[in-house]
């Protein structure tokens, strides 16, 4: 039973890990336009969604990770937040870059993992945020424009656990 597509209601000032890579894991962030257009989408669609805060991010060339915050209890709204933004892009790119052949954009619907206490939110903070250096991307992660590194990097909570391996995030 693959779980993490069911439609769950979001529970209220929960922190959810979410995250999706593409079709089998190709690169779908090939230029600075594509990573550009979904970090714009992420940030035009979410304006109609004020029950979602982002906590963290981190956009890779064939996956992406976010850690948001539910405001609101029960919401569905992390779900319509991730339909829409993996819509659009899915949208877009496959004008922007044609095949020939329709496939299967996303892997999943999506994965999300509940954040259940302050010490994982810290440990997830830093693996989304330093993922680039995971995944030998970069070596030094001030070189990487694409995370929330950049946001958090003076919590010295989320510093700690630079180099930590969330071993349940088998992407």
């Amino acid at each position: 039973m693959w779980k993490w597509n069911k439609r769950d209601l979001f529970k209220k000032d929960w922190y959810y890990h979410i995250y999706n890579r593409w079709y089998k894991k190709e690169i779908i962030f090939n230029n600075r336009t594509c990573y550009k257009k979904f970090y714009d989408y992420i940030f035009s669609i979410l304006k109609d969604f004020s029950s979602i805060k982002i906590s963290a991010y981190c956009l890779l060339p064939n996956h992406f990770h976010f850690v948001f915050h539910n405001i609101w209890d029960n919401s569905d709204d992390i779900s319509n937040f991730m339909k829409r933004l993996q819509w659009a892009y899915a949208t877009w790119h496959r004008v922007k870059y044609p095949i020939e052949y329709k496939q299967v954009f996303f892997e999943w619907r999506f994965k999300s993992i509940y954040i259940d206490n302050e010490d994982y939110l810290y440990k997830c903070l830093a693996y989304v945020s330093f993922n680039p250096v995971k995944h030998n991307i970069v070596k030094n992660i001030e070189n990487f424009p694409y995370t929330s590194y950049h946001q958090l990097s003076k919590n010295q909570k989320i510093m700690k656990n630079i180099n930590l391996e969330l071993n349940e995030l088998e992407l």
